[in-house]
């Protein structure tokens, strides 16, 4: 008789699970959300913890969930200190994991690039103030960035891709506006000059 494959994960995760690591990041992600450990925020959390180790315990029904689990993490703005406590309770099902590696990363650049927002948006807007194409220019940039910020940051969640392309133009587009800053205003506008950039096309996919 051959044994259920999803059996044999499930046992495995069993086998693996260590109860004191998985209490520590109950507590580190109810710290995290200012909530009690078992409000329904913490809990959602802890099952995606519980789906991401069911998935590299080779379980059919949880494929994807290493993702999902580092997209809810950056979303909830958990600390570095308890996504590395994730990392290390997911290393107890598959040590040499490459999905393990892709979720810490996926999480920290998320939370990274969500940190950098408001920094990001109060510094576009005290280059508005400047009275100068400098000050044009910055603020065009500074304002390019927080758009392809988001399109980053949706692109590491797997989001639609018609939202990131719309980020992505917009972005451009400032980019385009400050180019136009130095171009007609710079004492040196063949500085600002990229018309030799190449963006690449549907042809370059093959």
């Amino acid at each position: 008789m051959t044994q259920d494959p999803n059996a044999a994960a499930s046992q495995r995760y069993h086998d693996r699970f260590e109860n004191a690591r998985y209490t520590a990041i109950a507590e580190f992600v109810a710290s995290n959300l200012n909530a009690d450990r078992d409000e329904e925020r913490v809990a959602d959390l802890l099952v995606a913890v519980q789906n991401a180790a069911f998935e590299l315990c080779g379980h059919s029904l949880h494929m994807g969930a290493w993702h999902t689990l580092a997209v809810r993490c950056g979303q909830h703005f958990l600390s570095f200190h308890t996504v590395d406590a994730i990392r290390d309770f997911l290393r107890l099902f598959a040590p040499d994991g490459v999905r393990i590696d892709d979720f810490e990363s996926t999480a920290k650049a998320m939370l990274r690039a969500y940190s950098g927002l408001d920094d990001l948006k109060s510094a576009t807007a005290h280059a508005n103030g400047v009275h100068s194409w400098q000050g044009r220019m910055a603020y065009e940039l500074l304002a390019a960035v927080d758009y392809l910020t988001h399109a980053a940051i949706l692109l590491l969640a797997h989001e639609d891709d018609g939202y990131i392309r719309e980020k992505l133009h917009k972005g451009l587009n400032r980019i385009t506006g400050g180019l136009y800053e130095g171009i007609r205003h710079s004492p040196q506008p063949e500085m600002f000059n990229f018309r030799s950039t190449y963006f690449p096309t549907e042809k370059d996919r093959f």
